[in-house]
């Protein structure tokens, strides 16, 4: 990903320019019937583990500090912010029920894919599209689950059911100890992004502490931060992430090793798991500090659509071939001025002289819009809301395709592709 997206931007000659996700209402994203669910049958766990496993793990100093602590599930829904976990004054740490149900949902689809052996990107570019383009993107109310293709009760299913409830379970722990860290540490609010930056460190190593002393490898993580890595923006984010924040979780983790496998009968496998777990948390830390991932994410996040993640849990549906030109699936080569090229595929549905499709090279999909006269088709093509321009394609007697494209309002120059039907 971090390779392909490197080449794109420096083909295309401009700079990465990586923004904060827009501004959206979540208050509506759940509808009432799915949080009164999450109220009967995740809160008396989520309270259970805070009360029966995170607090007894207190030392006395934090005890004292601590005394009086409770878990609150808000059933009360965020606008601003879909993971909108906190600490509150008072003493409360603060769960809204809307955001441990996206977490859940999102976590779910992650089980489910891994166990049936598709990619799990597949739910972190999801995540993009809901940072970017809003709960209800190309005006379609689809939930996580059924947006992804996931079938319904997938719990069922033992395997994904086990995998789900370790990294489900391993992330809100972290979460809820994450906001235990903030209330032991006093951390304030409306300070500068670095310091809040070095607020979230410490509350991550209290978290690991604390997770260490609980002998539980905070497996769950990693898929954690890649969800909610497209929602942050130091700007306005209360929780912002970093690869330096990241970095020093790893730290973390890996000086409490010892606390994490004791007592375990394979401490030498529980070790080579930690280790895994450290290297996973390493890599989403060199995507967090990089520029042209973060532009990924936006780029993938304004180009992809309910409909792209329609089949995610399902093998691809390859649809008769139309006799007539410029309709169907295709795969080929996209290739620029200089000669590089990446593996494409492409869609174009044709009514009449009129031609709408897609086009996907790994990094989200770029649309087209175009015209047919004789062999050629004259289109203008989008990808994301910054790169666009215009192209020019020929189709042969077997209905291979050979064109050119370029930007603005020029059809050639930028570089070529060829195609050839599915």
């Amino acid at each position: 990903m971090r390779t392909v997206l490197a080449l794109l931007l420096a083909v295309i000659g401009l700079p990465a320019h990586a923004q904060c996700p827009p501004a959206y209402d979540w208050s509506a994203f759940y509808p009432p019937a799915a949080l009164d669910r999450v109220t009967e049958r995740t809160a008396p766990g989520l309270r259970s583990n805070f009360d029966q496993v995170i607090l007894p793990q207190l030392t006395d100093q934090e005890r004292r500090v601590l005394g009086g602590t409770t878990l609150d599930l808000d059933q009360r829904v965020y606008p601003a912010h879909p993971m909108n976990f906190y600490a509150a004054q008072g003493g409360r740490v603060v769960l809204p029920l809307s955001s441990v149900k996206l977490v859940s949902d999102l976590t779910m689809a992650v089980a489910w894919l891994n166990r049936h052996r598709l990619p799990e990107k597949k739910v972190f570019d999801y995540a993009a599209m809901l940072a970017f383009r809003g709960p209800a993107p190309d005006g379609v109310h689809k939930l996580p689950l059924a947006a992804l293709g996931i079938p319904d009760e997938p719990q069922n299913d033992p395997e994904v059911d086990d995998l789900f409830q370790k990294l489900y379970g391993d992330t809100m722990v972290f979460i809820m100890a994450h906001e235990l860290g903030h209330l032991f540490h006093k951390h304030s609010a409306n300070v500068s992004v670095e310091q809040s930056r070095q607020q979230e460190s410490e509350a991550d190593t209290f978290a690991i502490e604390l997770m260490a002393r609980m002998h539980a490898p905070p497996v769950g993580i990693i898929f954690y931060f890649n969800m909610a890595a497209p929602f942050d923006c130091p700007a306005r984010s209360t929780h912002p992430m970093s690869g330096q924040r990241i970095t020093r979780l790893v730290a973390a983790l890996r000086g409490n090793a010892q606390l994490f496998v004791a007592d375990k009968p394979s401490p030498q496998r529980e070790l080579q798991l930690l280790e895994s777990v450290a290297q996973g948390l390493e890599q989403v830390a060199k995507l967090l500090d990089d520029p042209d991932i973060r532009e990924s994410m936006r780029l993938v996040g304004q180009s992809s659509s309910v409909a792209s993640f329609a089949a995610a849990g399902a093998p691809p549906v390859v649809a008769p071939r139309s006799r007539q030109a410029f309709d169907g699936d295709y795969l080929g080569q996209w290739t620029d001025a200089k000669g590089t090229a990446l593996d494409f595929r492409m869609t174009l549905r044709r009514e009449g002289q009129i031609v709408h499709g897609k086009y996907e090279f790994g990094m989200g999909a770029a649309d087209l819009e175009g015209t047919v006269t004789g062999d050629q088709l004259d289109y203008a093509w989008r990808w994301g809301n910054d790169y666009f321009g215009r192209g020019r394609i020929k189709g042969a007697a077997d209905g291979r395709l050979q064109g050119t494209w370029g930007y603005g309002q020029r059809n050639e120059g930028a570089g070529t592709l060829t195609a050839e039907p599915r």
